[in-house]
């Protein structure tokens, strides 16, 4: 019997492949992408350090009969774990130099290295928005239970240009807050393809939250990051998870649409209640793992303080905090 594969391989063109890394989350994969050039290779993006995806990077070696110590270099969009999470593994494995932006490296030290200190920004957070005690408790030990599957962490460096070389050809660095502050999309200018890491996904909407050390203002970030993209020439954009994208500004209007649909939702429903209760409103037919409240709570506060920020309702302070028209 033929051994099931655990990774997805695509070749997109001479030298390119986009690469699936299985990670333990409802999106099943993220892709990360290997372009060689005449030294080797430039992976961008990693997977969760976890078992199933240490071997699926074991099967890519063998499929495509490369060694690990070919990548050279090793570039990580964003701090989030299922992109970062094997970045010191790999860099162990492979020898490769390993590039992020300044922000989001700061925010994966606050994240997984001082994860204790985070712990108690985050606990503060959701306290303050209302959220129950015993609800607070299974989004720690989440968080918790993540900080083990980013190690070992790697020695980074900060990309600091507006270009850096990917394969044989030159990508210009565009810095798009939202997802995350330091969040990094690459654009090459002469085929047109945006790597976008989680700015622009096919299907879903990236989540944008408010947690503590990020922006203030997640949402104001990512829809002025959109408008950015969208003046870009694009063919292709090749995402963090889904299909590629063929029809990128069209894409980009469904998602600022999105948000502006979800502003509309909690203009209607806002009536003094706290954070987490307009979450329960929003997500009430979903049934959500302590993972995924952390994510809605996080995206409802962000669409909750942009409306605040545009004069549109405001805080009642308290202990919760509640939002009024």
């Amino acid at each position: 019997m033929e051994k099931l594969k655990i990774a997805q391989i695509q070749n997109l063109q001479e030298g390119m492949y986009r690469v699936g890394i299985p990670i333990p989350f409802p999106m099943k994969y993220v892709y990360c992408y290997l372009i060689e050039d005449e030294s080797g290779y430039t992976l961008v993006d990693t997977g969760l350090n976890y078992k199933k995806a240490r071997a699926a990077w074991d099967e890519v070696f063998q499929e495509l009969t490369l060694t690990p110590s070919s990548i050279h270099t090793i570039i990580v969009t964003h701090f989030h774990p299922d992109h970062s999470g094997l970045a010191g593994y790999l860099q162990e494995k492979t020898g490769a130099d390993v590039w992020m932006s300044e922000t989001d490296r700061a925010m994966f030290d606050l994240a997984f290295v001082r994860n204790k200190e985070q712990a108690v920004h985050v606990e503060k957070l959701l306290r303050k928005h209302g959220t129950p005690q015993n609800l607070i408790d299974s989004i720690l030990e989440n968080l918790e239970n993540i900080t083990a599957h980013v190690q070992p962490f790697a020695d980074s460096y900060v990309i600091k240009e507006n270009e850096f070389e990917i394969g044989k050809m030159k990508w210009k660095i565009h810095e798009t807050p939202g997802h995350s502050q330091g969040h990094l999309c690459f654009y090459q200018e002469e085929e047109k393809v945006l790597l976008s890491a989680d700015m622009i996904l096919d299907k879903i909407t990236p989540n944008i939250s408010v947690w503590p050390g990020g922006s203030e203002q997640p949402l104001r970030d990512y829809l002025s990051s959109l408008n950015r993209l969208k003046e870009l020439s694009i063919n292709q954009v090749w995402p963090g998870h889904g299909e590629i994208v063929h029809a990128a500004e069209l894409r980009i209007d469904e998602l600022l649409h999105h948000h502006e649909d979800r502003l509309s939702k909690l203009r209607n429903l806002i009536d003094g209640q706290t954070c987490f209760e307009i979450t329960e409103k929003l997500f009430a037919e979903r049934n959500l793992t302590s993972h995924q409240w952390r994510f809605a709570i996080g995206e409802t506060l962000a669409h909750l303080e942009h409306l605040v920020h545009n004069n549109e309702i405001k805080k009642i302070e308290g202990n919760p905090l509640r939002y009024g028209i």
